[in-house]
């Protein structure tokens, strides 16, 4: 399999990403880390509360109001 241009790029795009982490975690101590996990992590729960308390959490359904807004957009891919 040869690699295409997207797929070069999007390594290219990983390393970059990685190098960014790395620099990341060397400049930042764990208790800074700690803090933001857990703000993420709260929020990405609270988001899913939230929803389920709506009743919106069937995943059918989820794509196809997603696969309506792409259409809507003109993004039929």
């Amino acid at each position: 399999m040869t690699n295409s241009p997207r797929s070069d790029r999007a390594t290219e795009e990983r390393r970059a990403f990685i190098e960014q982490w790395a620099e990341y975690v060397r400049t930042h101590d764990d208790e800074e880390w700690a803090r933001q996990q857990h703000k993420i992590v709260n929020s990405q729960l609270q988001s899913a509360k939230e929803l389920a308390e709506k009743g919106d959490t069937d995943p059918a359904e989820f794509f196809r109001r997603k696969d309506e807004r792409r259409k809507s957009r003109g993004n039929d891919k």
